[in-house]
C-alpha cells in the first residue's frame, strides 16, 4: 500500500507543477516586485531631479557669462558714458557712445526690463539675455566717488571712468550672480 500512496503523491505533485503557480505565490512575487520597483523609482526620481538642477545651474551660468561678456565688450568699446534717455532708469540702464575708426558714432543703450526679466541692447533691439532677476548699475567717477545710477547728476556723467554692474540670472531653482567692474574705453 505504501507504494501506491507514494505513486499517488508523486502524481499529484506532477499535476500541481503542470497547473502553474498558486495565487499566494503570485501575490508574494507581485509584492516583492513592487518593493523593488518602488525603490528603483525613488532612486530614478532623485537622479532625474539632480540632472534637472545641474542643467538649470549650467544654463544660468551660461546666460550670466554671455551677458557679462557682451556688456564688458560694449563698455570697453565706449568713448563715453552718458545719461540714459528719458524714461530709462540710470540704475538699470547703460548709455554708451562708441566711436570707431571709419564708422559713424554709435549710441548703445543696454537696459533691463525687470517685468520680462530681459536685458536688451539698444532698448528692445537686440535681446542679450533672459531670466535676469537683478541688474544694478553704478559708476566710479574720476574724482573717486562711487555713485548709483539714480544718484548721478547731469555733470557727473562726463566723469565716469568705471562701470559696475551686478546681475543675477535665475533658471529653475538655480541662481547665478556676476559682478562686473569695467573701465570705460580701451585700456
Amino acid at each position: 500500500m505504501s507504494s501506491v500512496a507514494g505513486t499517488t503523491s508523486h502524481a499529484s505533485a506532477n499535476r500541481r507543477r503542470e497547473r502553474g503557480f498558486t495565487l499566494v505565490e503570485v501575490l508574494v512575487a507581485a509584492i516583492i516586485a513592487g518593493l523593488v520597483l518602488s525603490g528603483a523609482y525613488g532612486w530614478l526620481w532623485n537622479v532625474a531631479a539632480f540632472a534637472a538642477r545641474t542643467d538649470d545651474t549650467a544654463q544660468a551660468a551660461t546666460i550670466a557669462s554671455a551677458v557679462s561678456r557682451a556688456i564688458a565688450g560694449d563698455v570697453r568699446a565706449a568713448v563715453s558714458v552718458g545719461e540714459p534717455p528719458v524714461g530709462r532708469d540710470p540704475s538699470r540702464s547703460l548709455a554708451l557712445a562708441h566711436d570707431h575708426v571709419a564708422v559713424a558714432r554709435d549710441a548703445v543703450l543696454v537696459t533691463w526690463d525687470s517685468a520680462r526679466r530681459v536685458v536688451w541692447r539698444n532698448a528692445s533691439g537686440t535681446y542679450l539675455a533672459d531670466h535676469v532677476i537683478r541688474f544694478v548699475v553704478s559708476y566710479d567717477l574720476a574724482d573717486g566717488r562711487r555713485l548709483a545710477g539714480a544718484e548721478m547728476s547731469p555733470r557727473d556723467w562726463e566723469g565716469v571712468r568705471v562701470v559696475r554692474v551686478e546681475l543675477a540670472v535665475a533658471v529653475g531653482t538655480a541662481v547665478v550672480a556676476r559682478s562686473l567692474e569695467i573701465a570705460v574705453g580701451p585700456v
